[in-house]
């Protein structure tokens, strides 16, 4: 396969009117990169953790100087706890930007969530269950965020009556639960 740069010529005849030549600036000249520009370096596990503690440290820097500012007893003193806020503030965008950056250098660039997972939760606060039914088919239940919560606890609570029944006891994983009024047994002093 050749590319369109590298097409043969056709010949044509000499003389004072050919068309544009390369010394005269006015021939077709390939816009492309010849050479592709370098992968973008990945930043250090540590490097992105510094880049993460320096933005703590300003914004904490601009909180404090904020809340000096609240407390500062002449006008002087508020301009300038305020105005070193604000220069806080602004270091607290500036790293923000560059940790930004630097953690999407590092992850992969399409990152999605799986479609084969059971259970997925979705921006709008539903909840996507995948199951199968008896003939092997997709199916998706959408359940809002109290319906999943229910259907949860249900689940477990089934989950634990069949272990129960097969003789798996859960008792030694559970916290101890002191008796209290819900839980009195019928006839014990409270």
């Amino acid at each position: 396969m050749r590319c369109p740069w590298f097409r043969r010529k056709k010949k044509s005849q000499p003389g004072p009117a050919i068309g544009a030549h390369s010394a005269t600036g006015t021939a077709k000249v390939r816009t492309e990169p010849v050479v592709a520009p370098p992968p973008a370096s990945v930043p250090t596990d540590t490097a992105v953790i510094a880049l993460a503690n320096e933005v703590c440290a300003q914004f904490a820097r601009a909180e404090v100087a904020r809340a000096l500012a609240e407390h500062s007893t002449s006008h002087a003193e508020h301009a300038t706890l305020t105005e070193r806020a604000a220069r806080f503030d602004a270091l607290v965008d500036e790293r923000w930007r560059e940790l930004v950056k630097a953690i999407r250098a590092g992850l992969p660039r399409a990152v999605h969530v799986e479609r084969f997972m059971p259970v997925r939760p979705l921006t709008n606060g539903h909840v996507e269950l995948h199951v199968h039914d008896t003939s092997d088919r997709r199916l998706v239940v959408l359940l809002t965020g109290a319906q999943a919560l229910a259907v949860g606890a249900h689940l477990t609570a089934n989950g634990a009556v069949s272990l129960d029944r097969i003789g798996q006891k859960l008792d030694p994983g559970l916290p101890y639960v002191k008796a209290a009024p819900p839980f009195a047994p019928p006839g014990a002093a409270a």
